[in-house]
């Protein structure tokens, strides 16, 4: 039997190679000091000594380069510098050590794994933590060594891959493989809130004339047009998705009832009905739409239900027409074809009224003019608001018609008022860019006798923006009569400042839901003060819309805001006849000395008046969406200020 290795004599090669051996530990951890420092400032990752709370006890000079900061700047802060601001607390996260590890070790050293971090100059970047704890000789934990490996290339590789995947590459918009997980999750919202999900299903009419006349480069840049109107159309919760050749559908979260929907699908239509420049060419377009709502049902089956309303919009060959799935119609949803029928006829009835709503000085409520707002006085449905029956005017290309008879109305009627008095009649893409409508503004000025500067033009943000040679030739004859040009909405979506440069505007209306929040929401007020200051640096009249108490009028006229609109000062009403005397009954001084020149901010501001008597409407009445848009279907359809 051997004996063992341990037993074995030892030569005395082998005793010197031993001793040989021994010699050199002694010498590494007689200088492992110096050793650890060589390999911990050379290490090709960044890396840095960490004490148990937290703090950088010293910074390598990789992990100096990959913050942006030198190591004296990294001496001594916590390693919470690094952490990006987007993410959750790491409180929140209940990180636990170890029971290997110290207890007490600060948990954002548990941090182990892919994680984001923020640079000095506040650039983000993507990095593997992880974490090794050194000890004393007695077990005892002295401080923490922690790397950072750089991962950002690889992350946005990975991340460029998955975009790739779900979006659309020709318009950027979420493709039909992205809706799958957007539409699942809007429903699953949708039960835990009580709410429904809408989808809006949009199919541009007679595309294949425009690939087959112009050829597919032009249509595919036609389609990137349309998406992205649609993009900067739809509110921030909802989701444009492209599911292939000219067909998109909007996922519109949160809707309350098919009124809502139905106003998106209107606003969307609206920013569809400029033309649109294509290889010089102007091209007007029109999409039909199928509706569909629910929250107890699968997205397959929205999906199907959409697509099924969608086919019955387009079966006759109509354009521009909007159907709803059966199932989402509501209790109040009005038969709609013989709506349409009977608008063709309401005209020649003499049906249609114009109600009006003041414009007043917030100095003294001294009367600057009125808004005209159409409504239908319907044989037996009643008095309908303008959500009532755009629709039909829109599927019947009634809304020219509607508009001429609407300018001509308001101009007959503010002939009658006070030479002081101005007019403002709302005006839709789609009518302004009509060949003939500066004829017509001519026409209606001359057969009233209303001098073209008591006349006020209101177009939205979206026609200013998207406005063709078609509109800008139509405002440039009709400004050049004197006529003016309001910029409704101000502010609530595109670019406001662009759309001031694209039109010759007079006046700017700050839309009602930003003087709703501007006395308790200090985000609100700064933006309004900041439109404020917009349209007074540009030389601009400035209305607010929507003033409904004291304190909103208060706090306008502090910031400089000299004229109003809203239930304040009056609700939408008939005039009576004759006109002169109820426009006694509400003026006494001219317009001109009030309305010429804005507040200056360092003028004493006189204190608000007190709110007058509202006039008595019908209930109907308080359901009205807003000014006539004449077939621009309003961006606010349930909007019950006008």
């Amino acid at each position: 039997m051997s004996s063992p290795a341990s037993e074995v004599p030892r030569t005395p090669a082998g005793t010197r190679a031993a001793g040989q051996r021994m010699r050199a530990i002694d010498t590494l951890l007689a200088d492992r000091g110096q050793l650890f420092q060589a390999l911990f400032l050379s290490a090709p990752i960044p890396k840095a000594l960490v004490d148990l709370d937290g703090h950088i006890l010293v910074a390598n000079p990789m992990l100096c380069a990959l913050s942006g900061r030198t190591a004296e700047e990294l001496a001594g802060r916590h390693i919470d510098l690094f952490a990006h601001p987007d993410d959750p607390p790491v409180a929140d996260l209940g990180l636990v050590p170890d029971q290997q590890e110290p207890a007490d070790l600060d948990p954002h050293l548990l941090l182990d794994g892919e994680r984001r971090l923020r640079r000095s100059d506040g650039t983000e970047l993507w990095v593997v933590q992880s974490h090794e704890i050194v000890r004393h000789n007695n077990g005892d934990p002295q401080f923490v060594v922690l790397s950072l490996v750089d991962v950002t290339d690889r992350r946005r590789a990975e991340d460029d891959l998955v975009r790739r995947a779900f979006t659309d590459p020709l318009t950027g918009l979420p493709n039909r493989r992205a809706l799958t997980d957007r539409l699942r999750h809007a429903v699953a919202l949708s039960r835990r809130r009580g709410l429904q999900v809408g989808l809006v299903h949009l199919n541009i009419d007679r595309f294949k004339a425009v690939n087959d006349s112009l050829g597919h480069e032009a249509g595919d840049l036609l389609l990137s047009q349309v998406a992205d109107r649609l993009r900067w159309s739809t509110r921030v919760e909802d989701t444009a998705v492209r599911l292939g050749a000219d067909e998109f559908l909007v996922v519109a979260e949160d809707v309350e009832d098919l009124d809502g929907l139905r106003a998106l699908a209107d606003r969307l239509l609206a920013v569809l009905d400029e033309p649109f420049l294509v290889e010089d060419r102007e091209i007007s377009l029109s999409a039909s739409v199928g509706l569909t709502l629910g929250s107890d049902t699968t997205p397959d089956d929205l999906l199907r239900q959409a697509q099924s309303a969608l086919t019955r919009a387009k079966t006759d060959g109509s354009r521009a027409r909007i159907e709803v799935h059966e199932g989402a119609l509501s209790r109040d949803d009005v038969d709609a074809l013989q709506l349409e029928t009977d608008l063709k006829h309401a005209l020649d009835n003499d049906e249609l009224r114009l109600f009006y709503q003041p414009i007043v000085h917030l100095r003294d409520e001294t009367l600057l003019g009125y808004e005209a707002l159409v409504r239908w006085e319907h044989p037996t449905r009643g008095l309908l608001p303008p959500g009532a029956f755009l629709d039909a005017a829109e599927n019947n290309r009634l809304t020219s018609k509607l508009g001429a008879w609407v300018l001509h109305r308001a101009c007959t009627d503010a002939a009658a008022w006070p030479e002081d008095l101005r007019v403002h009649v709302n005006v839709s893409a789609r009518h302004l860019a009509e060949e003939g409508f500066s004829e017509l503004v001519a026409q209606a000025l001359a057969e009233s006798g209303l001098a073209p500067h008591r006349l006020e033009l209101e177009i939205t943000e979206s026609t200013a923006l998207f406005a063709a040679e078609a509109t800008l030739h139509s405002v440039a004859v009709v400004t050049d009569q004197g006529v003016t040009l309001a910029l409704d909405d101000f502010g609530t979506g595109y670019s406001a400042i662009t759309a001031l440069h694209r039109l010759p505007i007079h006046t700017v209306k700050i839309d009602r839901s930003f003087v709703a929040d501007v006395v308790t929401e200090p985000a609100t007020a700064a933006l309004v003060q900041g439109l404020l200051q917009l349209g007074r640096g540009m030389g601009l009249q400035v209305i607010a819309e929507g003033i409904e108490d004291l304190d909103q009028a208060h706090w306008l006229l502090e910031h400089g805001c000299a004229m109003a609109q809203g239930y304040a000062f009056g609700r939408p009403a008939p005039l009576p006849s004759p006109a002169e005397v109820f426009i006694g009954e509400m003026t006494d001084a001219a317009a001109q000395d009030v309305a010429g020149e804005l507040l200056p901010e360092e003028r004493e501001l006189p204190a608000v008046p007190q709110q007058r008597s509202e006039p008595t409407l019908r209930v109907t009445d308080l359901d009205d969406t807003g000014a006539f848009a004449t077939g621009a279907l309003l961006d606010e359809l349930a909007d019950p200020e006008d």
